[in-house]
């Protein structure tokens, strides 16, 4: 992974946390639970999937984080 796509990655998956801590009304670590019990962070962090690079809403609908 290069810095950019690590930068990508890191970028988009606090954009995520913050959308499902507002959402959800729950802590920063609670939004992470939430993530990593849906997989998210193991499919964005992995490049094949391309996740890395579409909109936070985007992902955070379609991974049904709320």
């Amino acid at each position: 992974m290069t810095d950019k796509q690590r930068f990508l990655v890191y970028v988009k998956l606090g954009n995520m946390i913050a959308s499902v801590r507002k959402k959800n009304d729950v802590s920063i670590g609670q939004a992470i639970s939430i993530l990593l019990d849906k997989e998210i962070i193991q499919e964005i962090e992995d490049l094949e999937t391309g996740y890395y690079l579409e909109g936070s809403a985007y992902l955070t609908e379609i991974f049904k984080t709320s």
